[in-house]
């Protein structure tokens, strides 16, 4: 079985089971298995959602991790979020 299928394979069967976890064990690197899992969802097998970051939706205005008394940390999210991968099913 090629690791794409087995990305997918781990994924409906390892409930709750982290993209290291699952990489790990098909003998993949993380990067190779986000790529893998992003092919799955562009075939509409798999779907992620965003789970949001630490930041509000209204912005750094409404943000509590001020410093000297204004409002937001200055970061901004272009970073990595948090996703929920999930089975689509037919």
């Amino acid at each position: 079985m090629s690791a794409l299928r087995q990305i997918l394979k781990e994924i409906t069967t390892s409930r709750g089971a982290s993209l290291d976890e699952i990489a790990r064990r098909v003998g993949v690197s993380r990067e190779e298995a986000e790529s893998m899992v992003d092919y799955w969802v562009r075939k509409g097998r798999l779907s992620a959602e965003d789970l949001g970051a630490a930041c509000p939706s209204g912005g750094c205005g409404g943000c509590p991790q001020g410093d000297d008394g204004k409002p937001g940390c200055g970061t901004r999210r272009d970073g990595p979020v948090l996703l929920a991968i999930s089975v689509r099913r037919p």
